[in-house]
């Protein structure tokens, strides 16, 4: 008897002590980081998002002409969030939008602001106290294996930790360390891999994210057992419900 309760002993030690690392591996971040102060403006790739072709963004026009509001916002105003009622105003291939009135305006390669004061600059020919405001209408894609979620860009420097923040699809299940981003730019598409376990994260030209970024997480090497849609998770729920069970009868 004292053998049988001492391998059930063993065997639910080793259950329990995988499940915690399954649950535990790949989670601690840049856990090589020490306690510093760091400058930002010394932070690598450091830098406000600029307006690229194929993105969409917000104009919202106010003027204290009421008739001439809607002419000037096609796609409505904004909400709470920044984000329009509406598609927006997309960014051709060639870095043109075509706003009312105006025409064609090329805003690739600008900042937000940059592109508020110049489509300000041209509707002061026509308007007085006019108020223009410019806000990005991108999107960041998560997948982590089981689901996946979008996150909406809404200003002008959305690092890749404020995204996971945000990240409605998260799981216990996946590697930190292991982390793919798909990037497109300039006719290319850019396969990466970063470890959000390092402190390197922060020198990377992925810390700051673009729109249409494609973040895959991989899963842990223990998502197969502990998956919540895993066969084997019930099993081992089992084997762990017997090893006790046996462990307190044998002590009877």
């Amino acid at each position: 008897m004292v053998k049988y309760s001492l391998f059930w002993s063993v065997l639910l030690l080793i259950m329990v002590n995988l499940c915690s690392c399954g649950l535990s591996n790949g989670k601690i971040l840049f856990k090589d980081q020490q306690v510093s102060v760091q400058q930002l403006d010394s932070i690598k790739h450091f830098a406000i998002y600029r307006i690229q072709k194929t993105d969409r963004i917000n104009i919202t026009v106010s003027i204290t002409e009421p008739t001439s509001m809607a002419f000037l916002n096609p796609f409505g105003t904004t909400n709470g969030n920044g984000n329009s009622s509406n598609v927006g105003y997309l960014v051709d291939l060639e870095g043109f939008i075509e706003f009312p009135l105006l025409g064609k305006i090329q805003v690739a390669g600008l900042t937000t602001k940059a592109a508020e004061n110049i489509i300000k600059s041209k509707l002061d020919y026509y308007y007085k106290d006019i108020f223009v405001n410019v806000s990005l209408s991108g999107k960041i894609y998560f997948f982590n294996g089981n689901e996946g979620s979008v996150v909406n860009i809404t200003n002008e420097r959305l690092t890749i930790l404020e995204a996971i923040v945000q990240n409605a699809s998260k799981s216990d299940l996946t590697d930190l360390s292991d982390v793919w981003i798909i990037r497109e730019d300039s006719g290319k598409r850019f396969f990466s891999k970063i470890d959000l376990t390092s402190k390197k994260i922060f020198e990377s030209p992925y810390f700051f994210l673009r729109s249409n970024d494609f973040i895959y997480i991989m899963p842990n090497k223990y998502n197969w057992l502990l998956s919540p849609s895993s066969p084997w998770r019930l099993t081992l729920m089992l084997l762990v419900s017997i090893s006790g069970l046996i462990i307190f009868l044998s002590r009877l």
